[in-house]
């Protein structure tokens, strides 16, 4: 059954590109995981999160961990179908390998076997069917990651929010334009309780991508944090920097070797507006929307950022409640040294190894007002060409109280 129609993509934290994206129902959007450098792009495997709401909580609204996330009834069942221009490679099982469940972005993983459900192929073969192992169902009350981070999260994450395709293996491909997504919670009766779908058209090109993720801090909740005004993430106690997984552009790149690309962007770091007022620095007319700051990669390898030396590749939109002051999002100082971005392996090994990328740890001050501030980062199509316009962002949302 279809639920009413909901904004599209109304203010979710997640990465646009120039994918567009269209969805109903429980489905709010279908954007890039955040596990891969290339998932979106024509001709490559799938590599998707979709992003679940309800009419309650749509939007961004929904990754609150205040809000329950979904559950499946007793002797019920999950049906993920892929559509359109996914393609099915039949050498690869529609198991947990291949998808996850997950609560909250960034995402604390829901593993089958610790969770109690299994994973297979519907009748169909392009449907993953998820059946709790359990009579009593998987209550969404009841569902939180086992990820050791999840217990220090002042409002631990419950529920089923985002669909995670194509994790360790990808089961699909995408071909042509563009492909569909419908999810469906199904009761004991066999009836659709809860259900939508979603259409992403496909990048004809890859682009450099900005990512959310908690491979840090024991894989702590790093989203929706709450905190007081004058408070900074990463360094007030019981906070977490805000952090995200940066790729580089998988330029030349088609096919498999997409899936296998794994290159991070080091040496970048985030100059806040009060920085370049300090430093003098005017934003050129094509880049004024940045009005947070600028995304800077350290290209002369000094180890600090200069907007008219170093490389630009993208910067901050800063959305705060009204007539709010002091905010500030920054890369901060360790040892002296500016916190650039490195090498997942580098700070997080066993993961870094799997999933490539590059690791940029951001601080947050928190402005006079309380209420919700939503900093965007957004990466340029194309590092250092200002006229490209924004490829891939990220919404973090910080509350202070």
């Amino acid at each position: 059954m279809r639920l009413s129609r909901f904004a599209i993509l109304c203010a979710l934290g997640v990465g646009v590109t120039s994918t567009a994206a269209v969805a109903d129902g429980i489905v709010n959007t279908i954007v890039n995981a955040p596990l891969s450098a290339a998932g979106t792009v024509q001709s490559g495997r799938v590599g998707v999160n979709v992003y679940l709401q309800k009419p309650d909580a749509s939007g961004a609204a929904f990754m609150d961990p205040k809000v329950i996330g979904y559950g499946i009834p007793a002797g019920g069942r999950l049906e993920v179908e892929l559509g359109g221009g996914y393609e099915r490679d039949w050498n690869v099982a529609l198991s947990q390998a291949a998808v996850m469940l997950v609560t909250g972005a960034p995402q604390q993983g829901l593993p089958g076997k610790k969770i109690g459900y299994s994973v297979k192929a519907g009748n169909n073969d392009n449907t993953f069917v998820f059946t709790p192992t359990s009579d009593k169902g998987l209550p969404a009350e009841s569902i939180m990651s086992p990820a050791p981070g999840s217990k220090l999260d002042p409002i631990p994450q419950r529920g089923i929010k985002v669909l995670h395709i194509g994790f360790r293996q990808s089961a699909f491909i995408n071909k042509g334009d563009s492909g569909t997504v419908s999810v469906r919670f199904i009761d004991g009766a066999g009836k659709v309780i809860n259900g939508g779908s979603g259409k992403i058209e496909f990048l004809k090109t890859a682009v450099p991508q900005i990512l959310p993720t908690n491979f840090t801090d024991k894989r702590r909740n790093h989203n929706w944090q709450r905190v007081k005004s004058g408070d900074t993430l990463g360094k007030t106690s019981g906070t977490v920097p805000v952090t995200l997984m940066m790729y580089a552009q998988a330029k030349g790149v088609s096919g498999d070797g997409l899936s296998t690309f794994k290159q991070g962007t080091e040496g970048a770091g985030v100059l806040s507006t009060q920085q370049l007022n300090a430093m003098s620095y005017k934003r050129p007319a094509s880049i004024k929307r940045y009005n947070g700051g600028l995304i800077v990669q350290d290209t002369n390898g000094d180890g600090t950022l200069d907007p008219s030396s170093d490389t630009i590749i993208g910067g901050v939109l800063g959305k705060a409640p009204k007539g709010a002051k002091g905010q500030e999002l920054k890369t901060g100082l360790k040892d002296g040294k500016l916190m650039l971005s490195q090498p997942t392996e580098q700070i997080a090994p066993k993961p870094g190894k799997r999933w490539g990328g590059a690791i940029l740890q951001l601080h947050f001050t928190a402005g006079s007002k309380t209420g919700k501030y939503q900093p965007t980062l957004a990466l340029l199509r194309e590092p250092g060409n200002l006229e490209s316009g924004d490829g891939s962002s990220y919404t973090y949302t910080i509350v202070v109280e």
